[in-house]
């Protein structure tokens, strides 16, 4: 069977696809993944055959617009409550759509599936009559922007040649533990969480359990994407929260994409690693503090950690109030290092709160795993 992977070109949107797409090649499938080309290389780098769609263009300003900080400002998230929110949606569909269609008419794949903001998959595979499966990352709370979606793409669906979309598709692969998450519209297929964090090596002090409590320190990889003047606030911010953290008896990681800003002057005891992937750091670990981004926190699920979540973006806040509520983390909304520091201290010392992580990595590996979701979807293509 022909299977197809769709993403537009951010890492925490391509890398939650990338595990079952190797599902599906080690099931013995032709799979393809079409994303635009900013990000081929980090596709075939985890394995997978890419294809470029759309143009090279950067994504820096389209995303500081669409992607705002919680605190600069009085005034709520902007555009809210009208098709205009969906503004990067629409643009990288434009971007995606005609590239992405003749593609699929030369391949013909049997399956699409796609990470929820790409909208050029659905799209293009209403057009073509193809079944078309959403894969979450974690929390759903990307599902209130479809009551905008009509009006955000109606030019765009009367160029196509179409009526209107599903965005839901033909069913949603859930990966997220059923106590974390919102309600998913359509009909759902849960599978266990893969996390999949990048590419990279595992370093020696890694190949024995820690001596002291292990606390792994994040920001994720959006703030560098989204240009300098993101990832130096993003630098100050982490030199503050290390600052105030670190102390004697706990084993601090600091995982950043670049130590670029960073810098390496920081408190004795701590360990700056650039582009170490979480999901080789996070097993073993007692706490995670990080803005709450999906990769971040459903690896932390997966790991059985705590979590102290600070939401950076509007688009974190639910995810950290759904965790909060499970027992398993703490939302801190002052992001000043002494409030991080006191979320902490509380976590380390909280039996409950472990206990609750570890129910969630229950939860998580109770769910069917990937070789089972790839047969079910295999009965959705029409392939037995």
């Amino acid at each position: 069977m022909r299977v197809l992977l769709v993403s537009w070109a951010w890492p925490s949107h391509v890398r939650p696809l990338v595990p079952i797409g190797w599902a599906f090649r080690a099931a013995g499938h032709d799979v393809r993944f079409a994303t635009q080309p900013r990000l081929t290389g980090a596709v075939t780098g985890a394995g997978l055959p890419a294809v470029s769609v759309g143009g090279g263009g950067d994504h820096t300003a389209l995303l500081a617009r669409a992607m705002r900080p919680i605190r600069p400002g009085p005034e709520p998230a902007p555009n809210r409550g009208n098709g205009k929110r969906l503004g990067l949606s629409v643009a990288l569909a434009e971007d995606m759509a005609g590239d992405l269609e003749a593609f699929c008419r030369g391949w013909e794949p049997d399956l699409v599936l796609y990470e929820p903001t790409t909208y050029a998959a659905p799209l293009v595979a209403a057009k073509l009559g193809l079944p078309h499966v959403r894969v979450l990352w974690g929390i759903d709370f990307h599902s209130p922007a479809r009551a905008f979606e009509g009006l955000a793409f109606a030019e765009l669906c009367e160029k196509l040649g179409i009526d209107g979309f599903d965005s839901a598709g033909t069913l949603t692969v859930d990966p997220c533990p059923p106590s974390l998450q919102v309600e998913v519209p359509g009909r759902v297929l849960r599978t266990r969480y893969v996390p999949y964090n990048g590419t990279g090596a595992v370093p020696d002090w890694l190949w024995t359990e820690p001596r002291h409590p292990r606390v792994v320190l994040t920001w994720g990889v959006s703030p560098q994407f989204k240009g300098p003047d993101e990832w130096a606030a993003a630098a100050r911010r982490m030199r503050a929260l290390v600052a105030a953290v670190a102390r004697p008896g706990l084993d601090l990681v600091v995982a950043v994409p670049s130590t670029d800003l960073l810098g390496t002057d920081l408190p004795d005891g701590v360990r700056l690693v650039e582009n170490l992937p979480l999901h080789l750091v996070l097993p073993g670990s007692a706490v995670l503090i990080s803005r709450g981004g999906a990769g971040s926190m459903m690896t932390g699920v997966v790991s059985g950690v705590r979590q102290v979540v600070v939401p950076e973006y509007f688009t974190d806040l639910v995810p950290a109030e759904r965790l909060a509520a499970t027992g398993a983390g703490v939302l801190v909304e002052d992001d000043g290092p002494e409030p991080v520091r006191a979320a902490l201290e509380s976590l380390l010392a909280d039996e409950a709160a472990a206990g609750a992580a570890r129910r969630l990595r229950s939860e998580v590996a109770a769910q069917a795993p990937l070789d089972k979701t790839v047969g079910e979807l295999l009965t959705l293509a029409g392939t037995p």
